[in-house]
Order: structure tokens, then sequence, then C-alpha cells
């Protein structure tokens, strides 16, 4: 299993990321816009990130842009970015942090959210780092 921070930006990520770059070294390793994933999206949107990764040394950050109109707020802004080995794990992960919590994204095709009882978010996906 590994965790990575997952921040999300109100459609700065791309500038964030590039003064992640500056401070720490390190690379953008993906970049994904809205246009490029496989949602539906307004033109106007398309230029915002969907999914990005950056890493400089042990340093990985996940990253993206929320969706517009609904930026997200600070405090609502960060959430633990879960790969879990198998399907099993993933499940036993995900349920256990949705108990006494709030399920955001159901689990399916290899991805879910949930806010844990603390209200931390967490994303839970099938080994993808």
């Amino acid at each position: 299993m590994n965790v990575q921070p997952y921040l999300m930006f109100p459609g700065t990520c791309r500038e964030a990321l590039d003064f992640y770059k500056d401070v720490f070294g390190g690379d953008v390793e993906l970049m994904q816009t809205v246009g490029e994933s496989p949602l539906p999206s307004e033109p106007e949107h398309a230029d915002r990130i969907f999914n990005a990764v950056f890493s400089a040394g042990d340093l990985r950050i996940r990253a993206c842009d929320g969706e517009p109109g609904k930026d997200p707020q600070v405090g609502e802004n960060v959430a633990m970015f879960v790969s879990c080995s198998g399907a099993d794990e993933q499940r036993r992960v995900f349920d256990m942090l949705a108990e006494g919590g709030k399920v955001m994204f159901p689990l399916e095709g290899g991805f879910g959210m949930v806010e844990d009882r603390y209200r931390f978010w967490w994303m839970i996906a099938l080994d993808a780092r």
C-alpha cells in the first residue's frame, strides 16, 4: 500500500506545480487536462488539470484543479491518495474508512472516495502509482 497527499486547486494547479518544481527540484511526471480525460467537459474548462503527479526525491504529490464553480475551499483541498495492491485490500480500506463517515464516490472502476469519521478525505485506488 502506498499513500500520497492529493492537493486540489481552484484552477491554479499547473502554476502551483511549477512553483513546487522551483522549490523542491524534481519533475512533473504526469499532467493530464480535463480535455484529455475520459470525462465530458465544457470546452472552456478543457485546460484545467484533471490529474497530475509531481515528484522530487522521496516527495510525491498528486494534484488537480477543482470543478469550475465548485472550487475547493481551504480545509477541503487536501486528501490522502491510497494505492492498494489488490481489490480485497482496496475494499477493506474503503469500507473501514467509510464506517462512521460518508461515501463521496462509491468504489467502482478501481476508485472510490470517502470522508472518514474525523472529516478527512481519502481517495482509494487500485495500484495507481
